[in-house]
């Protein structure tokens, strides 16, 4: 379905209370995850000088949302995940889990309030690097850096890209095309190219300053802890792990789990893949997954999983953007083969 016809679908399902009425018919069976990034209000998107790419919801819709998932769900831990696996059972009707990606601190200030309000749990992935080390991350970091620089053309050699920064739609469009080569090519080549970047792209005159507190603290990280938040790994330093050399890949499978048990007490059973696509993880990396101590791995492919025999080191998530209305939420949650 094209993307124009599915918002007008979504959105006439949600105005009929079709959505409301039927939320969960079709996920009887069914496992569902959402995966948020950034719960933020970024205003005017041309004046953001990040990636509007990450911005999931805005604090009010995602209240909206989360009070939708409360009524017709059945909100769940990766915990009861494992205990249905190893009891052979499968989970409860209409199973959800809520996730997040990184670990911004928008997910303390904004989500975690709204959380705890409503009494749902979720897991937020976290890159443990980026923790309390108040820099952003890396792919952030290039959307600003182009943002900011000066206009022109820019040849970043360690990638043999052109880049072409006038108005804000040529540096969207070149954030675009530049994380995308950052993400497919090997790990040693990612980090050569944003170290040449930092000193290609001095910012103009009158860039603005980056957005403030990129990142959750470990104090706040325990703080949502021992209020029923949980925290899995996303890796050290957010690389693509497929594009690791297996010492590399070692590291940021072991390391992250290591780190947050360390800060949390906590057993840390669930990766999510940095980036999660189809190329971003393969046998190799869920492999190294499972010899690391994991017992689920999660991707960014977009799906539903069945409620028993899935795939435990391929789980799908539901994606929620920017452009997600609560209409859209909605009637993704109650049809999601049709419009996930």
């Amino acid at each position: 379905m094209f993307p124009g016809k599915k918002k007008l679908l979504s959105e006439s399902l949600a105005r009929m209370g079709v959505a409301d009425a039927l939320a969960g018919v079709f996920l009887g069976r069914g496992l569902m995850v959402l995966a948020y990034h950034r719960v933020l209000d970024i205003g005017a998107e041309d004046d953001y000088p990040a990636d509007p790419e990450l911005i999931s919801a805005t604090p009010r819709d995602f209240e909206t949302q989360m009070s939708f998932v409360r009524r017709h769900f059945n909100v769940i831990r990766f915990a009861q995940v494992i205990d249905a696996m190893d009891r052979g059972v499968a989970l409860p009707p209409r199973s959800l889990l809520i996730t997040f990606d990184d670990g911004h601190f928008d997910n303390y200030a904004h989500a975690f309030p709204i959380l705890r309000s409503l009494g749902l749990p979720a897991t937020i992935f976290i890159s443990t690097d980026y923790i309390g080390a108040d820099r952003m991350f890396w792919f952030d970091r290039q959307a600003y850096l182009l943002y900011c620089a000066r206009p022109g053309r820019h040849r970043l050699s360690s990638l043999g890209l052109e880049l072409v920064l006038d108005g804000i739609a040529s540096r969207r469009a070149a954030s675009e095309r530049l994380v995308g080569e950052l993400k497919r090519v090997p790990d040693a080549v990612r980090h050569a190219a944003l170290e040449e970047l930092e000193v290609l792209l001095p910012p103009r005159d009158d860039a603005p300053p980056p957005p403030p507190r990129p990142t959750m603290t470990w104090d706040e990280v325990r703080e949502m802890s021992e209020a029923g938040i949980d925290f899995a790994s996303h890796g050290v330093t957010h690389p693509v792990l497929t594009r690791l050399d297996d010492a590399s890949l070692e590291r940021e499978l072991r390391y992250s789990r290591e780190v947050i048990y360390s800060q949390t007490g906590k057993d840390v059973p669930v990766i999510a893949y940095p980036v999660g696509k189809a190329d971003a993880f393969d046998d190799r990396v869920a492999d190294a997954a499972r010899r690391s101590g994991y017992r689920l791995g999660v991707s960014y492919e977009t799906g539903i999983n069945p409620s028993a025999g899935f795939d435990t080191f391929a789980l799908r998530r539901l994606a929620v953007e920017r452009y997600t209305t609560v209409g859209m939420f909605k009637s993704m949650l109650a049809f999601p083969q049709i419009l996930s």
